[in-house]
């Protein structure tokens, strides 16, 4: 794992769909927000480009513009399997091995450009079936094999193994609501923030 450029400054961007943007929170108040207002506390100055909508493949073609070309120390990246269409496949495998291999670019290119990765993982999605929940599993644990920073969404975010978030915690079938993004934001481990340098909550 490379480490941080701290010659760039404190400088961090977020890329991704909509939970990296926040939908379904109050003024879009979602765990990137959270995040970025305690890396602020902490000297940090961030900027969030994240699309609703968006896949791995939309990422890959304007990472280059959005991202290496402003030279933050730091991306996160938050990317969810429903853009990529894991809960109408017929072959779960394919949305799957997309996505991981397009974040695989993903993370080779900002590290080739000196950029350190943070790595938000798969998160719940009430329209899964077991079947797709049992994907949703596989690739969790693929990425938890990556030598880079992975932010485990799962391991506190759903119901059992379904796949599901807790009721209560939706705001839709595919967004967190305030409390469930609260629960994403507590889901960052202290490694991270240790890593960043920000010990202030």
């Amino acid at each position: 794992m490379q480490n941080i450029d701290w010659t760039r400054g404190k400088t961090a961007i977020f890329i991704g769909s909509s939970v990296c943007q926040g939908c379904g929170a109050t003024n879009e108040r979602g765990w990137s927000a959270m995040a970025a207002e305690r890396m602020a506390r902490n000297g940090w100055t961030t900027s969030n480009c994240a699309i609703g909508g968006q896949n791995t493949a939309d990422i890959l073609l304007r990472l280059e513009r959005d991202v290496i070309a402003h030279a933050p120390a730091v991306c996160f990246v938050g990317l969810g399997l429903s853009n990529e269409g894991l809960a109408a496949a017929e072959n779960p495998a394919v949305p799957c091995g997309i996505f991981l291999n397009n974040l695989g670019k993903i993370v080779e290119a900002l590290e080739g450009a000196g950029i350190f990765p943070i790595v938000g993982g798969v998160y719940p999605n009430n329209d899964y079936t077991p079947e797709k929940s049992e994907w949703l599993h596989r690739v969790r644990d693929e990425m938890d094999t990556w030598d880079v920073p992975v932010l485990q969404w799962l391991d506190g975010l759903e119901v059992g193994k379904t796949g599901h978030y807790p009721a209560g915690w939706e705001n839709d079938p595919w967004h967190p609501n305030d409390t469930g993004y609260a629960h994403f934001y507590e889901q960052i481990p202290q490694r991270v923030w240790d890593k960043l340098e920000c010990p202030k909550p």
